[in-house]
């Protein structure tokens, strides 16, 4: 169904660079398009993959500088650029419109992406999404103990981490692809004017939760989650719902 880091060796040309990608699913389906968080791979899916294809046919793919991605000029790590690779590697592919979802650090690249490319969506997902220039995350691995405390608690089984997720090819490259968002500006601003349906979704135990509930009252009629017991990177806390709150979006919009 979908392979392991080492395994999977698929690559398109898009924008002059070597993309790492993965098209998983039914071709009949709709496109789900996957945008990475911040120092993962591809392969970091796999929690919600089983669910997604459910539904979606999925495009996944390490931003460049990442994963087995190539890269070019250092004034290419940035959030415009990310979006716009994505696009390229959609044409490449032949994939016209996609709902294009983002988490964290992933979900910059998608808001990007929606500024850029809104012809090219469907939907679009926000989830544990922040766009200020940084954001603050001291907290964040105390709030995630709360969470996975709350889970255990309540019977919920704990979502094993796997180092593949985070596995790279050059160190260098893949650390500044992940500093983009101590240079770019925020672009909550420029969502109002957005068409597109737009699902916002954010962990109770998240310090971003606030930023995402700003951004959601930005986007006009979007639909904004709070995702209980649950800390920033949902996949990884509450898989079965992150498969949910997508798989019901996409029905209500009928995509």
């Amino acid at each position: 169904m979908y392979v392991s880091y080492d395994q999977s060796n698929d690559f398109v040309i898009a924008n002059g660079i070597k993309f790492h990608y993965s098209l998983d699913g039914n071709p009949a389906d709709p496109v789900l398009a996957l945008v990475n968080m911040a120092s993962a791979n591809l392969t970091t899916w796999e929690p919600v993959m089983e669910g997604l294809l459910a539904r979606f046919q999925i495009l996944r793919f390490d931003i460049r500088g990442t994963g087995k991605s190539g890269w070019g000029g250092e004034d290419e790590f940035n959030f415009s650029q990310y979006a716009d690779d994505l696009a390229a590697i959609m044409e490449a592919l032949e994939i016209p419109k996609a709902f294009v979802l983002g988490v964290a650090y992933g979900a910059r690249t998608a808001a990007q992406f929606s500024l850029r490319h809104e012809e090219k969506l469907t939907g679009l997902g926000l989830f544990d999404v922040a766009l200020t220039p940084p954001v603050e995350q001291s907290g964040q691995r105390e709030l995630a103990e709360d969470a996975r405390q709350l889970l255990k608690d309540a019977g919920e089984p704990n979502v094993a981490i796997r180092k593949s997720w985070r596995f790279y090819e050059d160190r260098e490259a893949a650390f500044k692809a992940h500093t983009a968002h101590q240079y770019e500006p925020d672009t909550s601003d420029m969502l109002g004017n957005l068409q597109v349906p737009t699902l916002v979704a954010c962990g109770r135990q998240d310090m971003n939760l606030n930023e995402a509930q700003r951004i959601a009252n930005a986007i006009p009629n979007a639909k904004f989650e709070l995702m209980e017991m649950t800390g920033h990177g949902s996949p990884f806390f509450r898989p079965g719902l992150f498969v949910e709150l997508v798989n019901g979006f996409s029905r209500e919009l009928n995509i």
